[in-house]
């Protein structure tokens, strides 16, 4: 059990000044019970990015999702609305639904109680016993699935498990003025792949908010979008990351994917990638988005979602222009592919680091390291809100 003095002194550190601060301790990426507390304190109590409206395309499509380590399910109803309940059945607390699923009701495997979409709960073979599918201690009505909240962004699924955070809208709404130059309604889901980390969560976002290692890890990527390209921009309280100001579409001709129509020229050669606080890694070019939903599954488990985005120009193409296209997104796909794995490595070396007794957390550079200290200062704000100044 971690006290409020083992967590002031794992987190103080990390609210130094620039160039003095030092990142989080050893345990909050190796303890379990801290780990238990970031999901209580912080996943449970934001916004938490869970999937996208790809994930469930159809009506009467469900998926399996963790959030915050609690079981959810996200359904797209008769009125193609996403919905999120709590993916357990009323009556003995079977999970319902593993994977991914289709079909007109969720059926419990347990004892076959059925739910509608909408969460409603509409049938109970054999409750009073042989023969008799209603009894007076089963209220239909008052069992229906427990709702949870839920809001769409950019086809991106999250969800509140608390229930009392802001509107998703207010809190996304800096970044959506900002990309208000991108027609995103024109995005369509067009690649998506999945990515096993034996390392802690918050690893794999502070390696995606830095560009240092580019040289190092990424040596093709450093050699169309270098370093010196780079800068780190804190766009809005929850969205902050690095920029380019040379992005080159990683697949040859660059005309190969049609563009975000009406462009500004200063934003065509500018990449943006921000997180969306607290686990969803958002990157913006004029040809296409892509975000990658990191999971914090286990204290030293994380899976990444990658879904990539091009843009519908609603220009009608010959079927050898449409062929041409489909050849491009594969070769994005693959770019990128390229580049998250290449950080599958050096994530993981990161991760054993933390066994070092020796390792105070490290020294966070002014220039590279600020948007991974802020990301590092949000965290601890919410797990130990009274080591962090003004509490």
């Amino acid at each position: 059990m971690l006290d409020d003095l083992a967590l002031a002194r794992a987190v103080t550190p990390v609210f130094e000044a620039p160039g003095r601060a030092r990142g989080l301790a050893n345990l909050c990426y190796v303890d379990p019970a801290y780990h238990r507390l970031e999901a209580e304190r912080l996943l449970a109590r934001d916004w938490l990015c869970v999937g996208t409206g790809a994930d469930i395309p159809a009506r009467g499509d469900t998926m399996a999702v963790d959030a915050a380590g609690q079981p959810v399910l996200l359904v797209r109803d008769h009125d193609s609305i996403v919905r999120a309940f709590h993916n357990v059945c009323r009556h003995r607390g079977s999970i319902l639904v593993e994977g991914s699923r289709s079909g007109p009701a969720i059926v419990c495997p347990y004892h076959s109680w059925s739910y509608a979409l909408d969460g409603r709960l509409v049938r109970t073979p054999e409750v009073g016993g042989h023969g008799l599918h209603d009894c007076a201690s089963v209220d239909k009505d008052a069992l229906g699935l427990l709702p949870v909240r839920v809001s769409l962004w950019l086809d991106f699924v999250f969800v509140n498990l608390s229930g009392d955070a802001p509107p998703l809208e207010t809190v996304v709404a800096p970044m959506a003025a900002r990309w208000s130059d991108y027609a995103t309604d024109r995005l369509v889901h067009a690649a998506a792949d999945t990515y096993e980390l034996r390392a802690n969560w918050k690893l794999a976002v502070e390696n995606y908010l830095e560009c240092y290692h580019l040289p190092w890890v990424h040596p093709a990527l450093n050699g169309y979008s270098p370093l010196a390209e780079h800068e780190y921009r804190v766009f809005a309280d929850r969205f902050f990351g690095p920029v380019t100001h040379s992005y080159r579409a990683s697949a040859p001709p660059e005309t190969a994917l049609p563009e975000f129509p009406g462009l500004p020229a200063a934003r065509r050669l500018e990449g943006e990638y921000p997180i969306a606080f607290p686990n969803l890694l958002l990157g913006i070019q004029r040809d296409h988005l892509f975000g990658i939903i990191v999971d914090p599954l286990a204290v030293d488990r994380t899976r990444e979602r990658l879904h990539i985005y091009t843009v519908d120009d609603g220009t009608e193409r010959p079927a050898a222009e449409r062929a041409r296209i489909a050849a491009a997104v594969a070769g994005l796909a693959a770019g990128w592919r390229e580049v998250f794995t290449e950080d599958i490595g050096i994530v993981e070396r990161l991760q054993r680091g933390r066994a070092s007794s020796t390792f105070d957390g490290g020294r966070l550079t002014a220039f590279h390291d600020g948007c991974t200290q802020r990301f590092m200062q949000l965290v601890a704000r919410a797990v130990a809100p009274t080591a962090a100044p003004g509490a």
